[in-house]
C-alpha cells in the first residue's frame, strides 16, 4: 500500500515516529493543537527567561495598564480551551468528569505554588492553573445550561457589570479607588474570602490582592466562551474569513473601550477581554484556513508536541524552573582575555 498524501508531504522533514502527530484525530483539529502548541511555547519562554535583568520588552508584561505580546498568551490559552469545547462536548456531558478535571487543575496549581517548601499557612491559593480550572468549570456549566442567545447575553452582561464594578462602585472600606491593584472589588473579595496570607505576595499586590483574583475569573470565563463561539462557528462549517471579520470587530470594540477602561491583564478588564479575544479569533481563523482547508501540515509537528501535552509541559517547566533556583554554577575566572 502506498504512503498517504499527508505522510508523503511531511516525511522529508519529520522523524517517522512523530508522523502520527499530524494524522487527523477524531473530533480534533490540527490547527487548534498547533495554536495551543505555539501558545505553550511562548508561555514557557516568557516564564523562564534565564535572567529577569535581561528580557526583551515584547517578552515582558505591561507594568500595569497596557498590552504587550506577552499579555496575550494567557487569554490565548483560555480562548483555545473554549474553542475545543464544542468538539469535546458532542458526547453527553458528565458532571463528575468536569468536576474531577477542575479539581485536578486546582491541585496542580497548588503543587506549583507551594513547591518545594509548602508553607500551608502562607500558601498562595490562586494562580494560573486554578483560574484555568475555574474558567473551565464555569464555561462548561454555561454552555450546557443556556441557549445560545442567553449565553451571548450573559457574556455581555458580565463584561458590562464588571466594568461598572471596576470604575464606579465603591469598595467597602476603600471607597472608589478604580483600577488599582489593591483598591478594586476583586482584591477586596480575595482578602475577605481567603485572607491576606494566601494572596500574591509580590508588588504591586503585596498580599492585598491577586492577579488571578476570584472575581476576575468571571471576565476570564467570557474569554473561554468567545473561544467556544468561534469553535462552534467553525464546527458548523462557517467560513474562517467571516470569523476573521468577527475578530476585527472585537479588536475595534476593545480598542475603543480602552479609552475609558484601559487594557489590564491582572484585572482582566472588559476591554482587555475584547482586545485579546480579537487577536485570538484572527489567529484561529488564519490557522484553520491554512491547515484544515488548504492542507498545509508539513510544518506543524514541532508545535503539536507542545500542543498535545500542554498542562504536562506547563507544570514540568514550572517545577524545573523552581528547582534550578537551588543550584548555582561557580564563577570561572577568564584567563587571557
Amino acid at each position: 500500500m502506498g504512503k498517504s498524501p499527508v505522510f508523503r508531504e511531511i516525511s522529508p522533514t519529520m522523524p517517522r515516529q512523530l508522523s502520527r502527530l499530524v494524522q487527523p484525530m477524531s473530533q480534533r483539529w490540527l490547527s487548534l493543537d498547533v495554536f495551543r502548541g505555539m501558545t505553550m511555547a511562548a508561555m514557557i519562554l516568557v516564564n523562564n527567561p534565564g535572567s529577569w535583568a535581561y528580557v526583551l520588552p515584547p517578552l515582558r508584561h505591561a507594568q500595569w495598564h497596557g498590552c504587550t505580546p506577552t499579555d496575550l498568551i494567557f487569554p490565548f490559552f483560555l480562548f483555545i480551551m473554549g474553542a475545543a469545547l464544542p468538539l469535546a462536548t458532542r458526547r453527553r456531558v458528565n458532571l463528575g468528569r468536569i468536576l474531577r478535571r477542575t479539581l485536578a487543575l486546582i491541585a496542580l496549581g497548588l503543587l506549583l505554588n507551594g513547591f518545594p517548601a509548602y508553607d500551608w499557612e502562607r500558601l498562595r491559593l490562586l494562580g494560573v492553573l486554578q483560574r484555568i480550572g475555574l474558567c473551565y468549570l464555569g464555561a462548561m456549566l454555561i454552555l450546557h445550561h443556556t441557549r445560545p442567545w442567553l449565553r451571548r447575553s450573559l457574556m455581555a452582561i458580565i463584561l458590562l457589570c464588571y466594568a461598572f464594578l471596576l470604575t464606579a462602585a465603591p469598595v467597602p472600606g476603600v471607597g472608589i479607588d478604580p483600577l488599582t491593584a489593591t483598591g478594586n472589588w476583586g482584591a477586596w473579595l480575595d482578602r475577605w474570602l481567603l485572607g491576606t496570607q494566601h494572596l500574591y505576595p509580590l508588588a504591586p499586590f503585596s498580599g492585598q490582592g491577586d492577579p488571578e483574583s476570584l472575581l476576575g475569573t468571571l471576565p476570564a470565563t467570557v474569554t473561554v466562551l468567545l473561544g467556544a463561539e468561534s469553535g462552534g462557528w467553525l464546527q458548523r462549517g462557517g467560513s474562517p474569513k467571516t470569523l476573521a471579520w468577527g475578530g476585527l470587530v472585537l479588536l475595534g470594540l476593545g480598542y475603543g473601550w480602552q479609552a475609558v477602561l484601559p487594557w489590564n491583564k491582572p484585572l482582566w478588564t472588559s476591554s482587555y477581554v475584547l482586545w485579546s479575544g480579537g487577536w485570538a479569533v484572527l489567529a484561529l481563523a488564519g490557522l484553520h484556513q491554512w491547515i484544515e482547508l488548504w492542507g498545509r501540515r508539513g510544518w506543524c509537528w514541532p508545535w503539536l508536541v507542545f500542543g498535545r501535552n500542554a498542562i504536562l509541559l506547563f507544570v514540568g517547566a514550572g517545577l524545573l524552573g523552581r528547582s534550578l533556583r537551588f543550584y548555582r554554577v561557580g564563577e570561572i575566572p577568564l584567563v587571557g582575555l
